[in-house]
C-alpha cells in the first residue's frame, strides 16, 4: 500500500508538487499503523517548505508593483535566506528590488522584508521556545522540541536561551517606557479595592567562577479583589528602590487597580522590611508590625477574617515555589548569572500567570497560539 501526498493550491492549474510518499507492505502491525514520528516530522517539514516558498513568491510578485503609479519595479538580484519555524527551516531566495522613481528620486535596491518577523523567525517558534525555556532547563527545552519537531527546526540550546532572553528584554523595555501616568490595562478601575501584595526572597547560586556564594532574588504576587493575579521577580542588586516601586505599580496597573489601598505580606527578613518601607511606605503592614512590635501590635485576625480580608500568606509561598524553586533552585541545582536570572524571571512570571501568549498577540496583531494561550508552568 502506497500513499502519495500532493499539495494543490486553489485556482492553480499546474501539476501539484509531491510532498512525500508513504508505503506500507506486508501484514498490518502496530508499529506501522498510521504515521510514524519520523514520517510526521518529514511531512510537516515538506508541507512547510512548499507553503512558505509559495507565499514568498506570491508576496514578492505583488511587491514589484509600485503602489503609487502601478509600474513594475526592476529586480536587481536574489539573496539567500532561511525562514525558521516550528516545522523546520525553509531555504528561501529573497529578491532585491529597485525603487520605482515615480517621486523623482531613484532609491537603491532593497531586500524584500516580511512585516512582523525578526530575523525571519516564526512567531510561534519564538513563543513556544520562550515558554519552555521559562518552564524547564534550556537543555531540556531544546531536547523536548527536538523529540517532537523536525530536526532542523533550529532548537539548539543556545538558540532557545537567546530567544527567551530576547523576549525578556522586550518586556523590560516596555517596563522602562511605561510611566506612572499610563492607564491600566483594564477599562474599569476600582479605586476602593484593597490590594494584597506578597513579597518574599530566595537565593540562587552564582555562576561566577570567582564566587561560591548565592545572590538574593525577590519574588512577589499582586492579588486584586477578584481571582486574577500578577507575579513578579527580580534580582535585588540589579534594582534600586525607585525601580522596584515602578515595577510594583506597573503590575498593579495591569490588574486594572491603583495603589491607594494595599496590604503587604512579608516575613521577618530585615532586607524585605527595608524594601517594603522604601517602595510602599504607606501600605498596611500586618505581619511586619507583628514582627516589629510583637504582642503590642498583634493584628486581630478574627476581625479581618469576619470582614472578608486576607489573613493567609499561602499565595506568596506559592509564588516562591513557582518562580524560584521549580525552575531555578531546589529542583534544578544550577548556577546563574545575575542578569540572566533577572531576565528569565520576567518571562517566567508571564508564563506562571498564563499571559505570555497575550504579550505576543499584543506585539503581533493576528498572532494565534492556542497551545500556550492558557497553559502555566
Amino acid at each position: 500500500m502506497k500513499f502519495t501526498i500532493l499539495l494543490k493550491k486553489e485556482d492553480d492549474t499546474t501539476v501539484p508538487p509531491m510532498v512525500t510518499q508513504i508505503e506500507r507492505a506486508g501484514s498490518l502491525q502496530a508499529s506501522a499503523l498510521g504515521l510514524t514520528l519520523s514520517e510526521s516530522k518529514h511531512l510537516l517539514s515538506r508541507i512547510q517548505q512548499e507553503i512558505v516558498q509559495s507565499q514568498i513568491r506570491h508576496h514578492a510578485e505583488a511587491q514589484r508593483i509600485c503602489r503609487q503609479c502601478g509600474t513594475r519595479r526592476m529586480l536587481k538580484d536574489y539573496r539567500p535566506a532561511f525562514f525558521k519555524s516550528l516545522f523546520g527551516s525553509v531555504k528561501l531566495t529573497i529578491p532585491r528590488l529597485f525603487g520605482c522613481g515615480c517621486d523623482g528620486v531613484a532609491p537603491g535596491a532593497r531586500t524584500l522584508r516580511l512585516d512582523g518577523t525578526v530575523n525571519r523567525v516564526a512567531l510561534e517558534l519564538e513563543c513556544i521556545q520562550s515558554h519552555l525555556a521559562a518552564t524547564v532547563p534550556y537543555a531540556s527545552a531544546s531536547k523536548l522540541l527536538g523529540l517532537l519537531l523536525p530536526v532542523d527546526a533550529n532548537n539548539a540550546v543556545s538558540t532557545v536561551r537567546r530567544r527567551a532572553l530576547a523576549v525578556a528584554r522586550r518586556l523590560e523595555m516596555e517596563l522602562n517606557q511605561a510611566t506612572v501616568e499610563d492607564k491600566p490595562s483594564s477599562t474599569h478601575v476600582d479605586n476602593c479595592a484593597t490590594i494584597s501584595i506578597g513579597l518574599d526572597s530566595g537565593f540562587i547560586r552564582d555562576c561566577s567562577p570567582q564566587s561560591n556564594r548565592s545572590f538574593e532574588v525577590i519574588v512577589g504576587r499582586v492579588l486584586g479583589p477578584n481571582a486574577g493575579s500578577r507575579s513578579l521577580g527580580f534580582v535585588r542588586t540589579l534594582e534600586n528602590d525607585e525601580r522596584v516601586r515602578h515595577r510594583l505599580r506597573h503590575r498593579v496597573a495591569q490588574q486594572g487597580l491603583t495603589t491607594e489601598r494595599m496590604t503587604v505580606f512579608t516575613d521577618g527578613d530585615a532586607g524585605l522590611r527595608c524594601l517594603q518601607l522604601a517602595v510602599l511606605p504607606n501600605a498596611s503592614q500586618k505581619l511586619l508590625e507583628y514582627l516589629k512590635n510583637n504582642a503590642d501590635s498583634l493584628v486581630d485576625y478574627g476581625k479581618r477574617y469576619r470582614a472578608g480580608q486576607r489573613i493567609s500568606t499561602s499565595f506568596i509561598d506559592s509564588a516562591v515555589n513557582q518562580l524560584i524553586d521549580k525552575r531555578m533552585s531546589k529542583s534544578q541545582q544550577m548556577r546563574w548569572s545575575r542578569y540572566g536570572a533577572h531576565l528569565l524571571f520576567q518571562v517566567r512570571a508571564d508564563v506562571v500567570d498564563g499571559r505570555l501568549a497575550d504579550n505576543f498577540r499584543r506585539w503581533y496583531p493576528g498572532f494565534d497560539s492556542g497551545a500556550v494561550a492558557s497553559s502555566t508552568a
